[in-house]
């Protein structure tokens, strides 16, 4: 039996890692790994019968054999990984999201990223860690019909920690460039007392707003391509300002982010999270922002010193899910029983 655990993400600073737009003129990230995270077991079997299980979602699909994978079947993406990676015999293998999916965490792409990686523990592949990365997207692309950014896919498979990200334009020699901020103890245990992360309680999928993104950049529209050029911007003054041990910045980066996030569509923000933001704001926030492409799913404020308290007691009232977060310092991790 092989057993994988792989990290979902909080971004201080997303959204500009579409592939197009890097290509034309480069993207920042700034994220951190934390401890809510995609599971996945797998087991092999006798005979040879393909067993999906995710509990999560009360799904279980059953197989005669490799040959019925189809990616238009439920767990789709699931089964066009294992077709990908030549599985040709029996095996059982369980998935599941300590989050719900639509929270904003990158969870699609850490799922691909996770049984990719337990596959190819399974098959002796030996896949690097760019090799998921990039197979992670060529697998979504063709399971899900979609194609985005670069972000979730790599942050899982290259560690833990406050990560920097940089995606070179197409005319520089470099490509993906991850760095994990050299942080001491004293300031991750400050960051992890004064965020507060809480799911809004709204589920919504990411495709339609990174579409629209996505037919800005194509049209050349000027307000999404300063929003992600501004963006871009912050992820660089937001990695000065942790490496400095300036976290007082932080709120105010977060929230000038959020406003160039608003920028890039309407949909990115509404009454609820508008709602959640303010009360936040005037019980102790010095700022903060919707994770993922918006329009719901989870939101993360950095506080003033010791009130985050009062800031957590108002997004329950405000019918919020606060939850408790560490950041997670080892990134995947596989390991067999």
């Amino acid at each position: 039996m092989l057993c994988a655990r792989s990290p979902l993400r909080i971004d201080f600073v997303g959204m500009t890692d579409y592939h197009v737009a890097c290509d034309q003129f480069g993207g920042r990230i700034l994220n951190a790994t934390i401890n809510k995270y995609i599971y996945a077991t797998l087991e092999p079997r006798d005979d040879r019968r393909i067993i999906l299980r995710a509990p999560d979602q009360g799904v279980v699909v059953e197989l005669a054999d490799p040959g019925e994978l189809s990616a238009d079947g439920e767990l789709g993406l699931v089964q066009h990984i294992i077709g990908r990676m030549g599985i040709d015999q029996g095996i059982e293998l369980t998935t599941y999201s300590e989050m719900p999916g639509g929270a904003g965490l990158g969870s699609s792409s850490t799922i691909a990223t996770c049984v990719l990686s337990i596959l190819s523990a399974f098959t002796g592949h030996r896949l690097t860690n760019f090799d998921i990365a990039e197979m992670a997207i060529e697998c979504e692309k063709a399971a899900l019909k979609t194609e985005y950014g670069w972000q979730d896919q790599y942050s899982p498979v290259t560690g833990g920690g406050v990560k920097y990200m940089v995606h070179w334009p197409r005319t520089d020699s470099r490509d993906i460039e991850i760095d994990i901020l050299p942080l001491g103890p004293e300031i991750i245990v400050e960051i992890e007392k004064r965020m507060v992360v809480a799911y809004s309680g709204i589920s919504r999928p990411a495709k339609g707003i990174l579409d629209k993104v996505a037919q800005g950049v194509a049209g050349e529209d000027p307000g999404v391509i300063v929003a992600l050029k501004g963006m871009s911007e912050c992820a660089e003054e937001m990695r000065r300002a942790f490496l400095r041990s300036r976290l007082d910045d932080l709120g105010p980066l977060l929230e000038q982010t959020w406003e160039y996030h608003k920028q890039l569509h309407p949909d990115v923000t509404n009454e609820c999270l508008d709602r959640l933001h303010e009360g936040a704001r005037q019980s102790g926030a010095t700022g903060g922002r919707v994770c993922g492409a918006g329009g719901g799913g989870t939101m993360i404020f950095f506080c003033e010193q010791n009130a985050e308290y009062q800031v957590k007691q108002a997004l329950k009232e405000l019918g919020a899910v606060v939850f408790d977060f560490s950041i997670d310092r080892y990134g995947l991790y596989i390991w067999g029983l």
